[in-house]
Formats: structure tokens, sequence, C-alpha cells
């Protein structure tokens, strides 16, 4: 290796959990901290200016101009193609884990987990190997497991997408000229399937899990 050192450098919205990172890698001595980021804006900033082997991030960092999650995860593989992404979250929905997985991140470290998991995940993800921290493992497994036993019924998906769009459920049942109860009870086994629990959930991970609101015109178009 060209470098002595693993140059790592570290993304989270909380000061506490930053400064823990920083400490855990200054025990490791092939480990060279290049730099700590608080933000999306802060991240691509530091990262255009050094050079970095391995990122720890946070998943949920709300508030830059890059975003966070999935949006910002595919930037930096987009932007920094060479850099390997370690994902250090507190999140523990199954479907979110899998979002991570299906789109390349394969190092992930639970924030349940205690921290000396951290630095061999680091290194798997510096030698291209993949490394799930315990907590993640289940997660991943439950999400796999949801994803081929429980497919969403293709009135579960029309029923959640036009949710989405902004559409309630007495306007969903009226266009769909199915009553009020059935298309409640559709969506609340498609929520289920996927491991969600509230509407607030299934807005936030829409997206990861693959959905997409369909508004009540478009189908009338079909």
């Amino acid at each position: 290796m060209e470098n002595a050192y693993i140059r790592v450098a570290i993304a989270d919205d909380h000061p506490v959990i930053r400064l823990g990172v920083e400490a855990k890698i200054a025990d490791v001595p092939m480990f060279q901290l290049v730099g700590s980021a608080s933000s999306s804006s802060e991240l691509v900033a530091l990262l255009d200016e050094k050079p970095c082997d391995v990122l720890v991030t946070d998943y949920a960092m709300p508030g830059g101009q890059y975003g966070d999650g999935l949006e910002l995860l595919a930037l930096l593989q987009d932007r920094y193609p060479s850099m390997a992404i370690v994902v250090m979250t507190g999140i523990d929905r199954p479907a979110v884990v899998q979002a991570m997985s299906a789109q390349g991140i394969e190092n992930i470290v639970s924030k349940a987990d205690d921290m000396s998991y951290l630095p061999m995940t680091i290194q798997a993800a510096f030698a291209k190997r993949r490394y799930l921290s315990p907590a993640v493992m289940p997660l991943l497994a439950t999400a796999k497991s949801v994803a081929t036993s429980t497919a969403l019924s293709p009135r579960e998906l029309e029923v959640l997408s036009l949710y989405l769009s902004g559409a309630s459920i007495n306007h969903i049942a009226a266009h769909l000229q199915r009553s009020k109860q059935t298309v409640s009870t559709q969506k609340t086994r498609g929520m289920a399937k996927l491991g969600l629990m509230n509407d607030a959930d299934l807005f936030k991970h829409a997206a990861e899990l693959g959905l997409a609101p369909k508004s009540i015109d478009a189908i009338a178009d079909e």
C-alpha cells in the first residue's frame, strides 16, 4: 500500500458521537483522521480538499446542502468512487438497511453495538470486504425475508402509491370503487409488510422502499 495509514473521515451531526469515533480512531495506529464534518455541506467540502480512504458517516444527517440518507450516499459514491464508506447509524428499520445494501453499502455499524466493532469495519471497508456489526445482521436478514415472502399485492401497492400522492382514504375509495374499510385495510396490510409503523414512516422511507407517489389523474389516464 502506497500510504502507511488508512485515512479516515467522520461525518455525524451529534458532537458527542463524533468525539467518540475520533477517540476510537486515535486508538488505532494505522488510522489517520483527516477531518470531521457535522453536515453534508461540511463533508463534501472536507472530501474535496483532503484525500480519504474510508468515510465513517451517519445515515440521518439533515440540514446540509447535499441532503442525507440514500441521496447523500449516492452522491458520495459517484463523486469519490475510490473511497470506501462505512455507515454508522442508529436506525433499526430492516427496510432501510436493505436499501443501503442494495445501493452497494456493505459496511454498516449500528450505534446500538459496542464501538469496538468500528475499527474492524473500517479495515474491512478498506480491504473491500463486507462487514456488518451484530445488531445490523438480523435487520438485513429480516428485510430479505420480508421482501421474498410478503411482497405487496397489486392493490396494496396501488393504495399506498395513491396515498403518497396526497389522496385521502375516502378519495381513494371513491375512485377505486372500493369501500373505505377495504382501502384502509389494504393500506394497513401493505405498511405492515414493509415494517412501517405509521404514516410518518411511510412518507420518510417511501423512496428507499421503491414506492413512488401516483396521482389519481395518472391512474385515470392509464
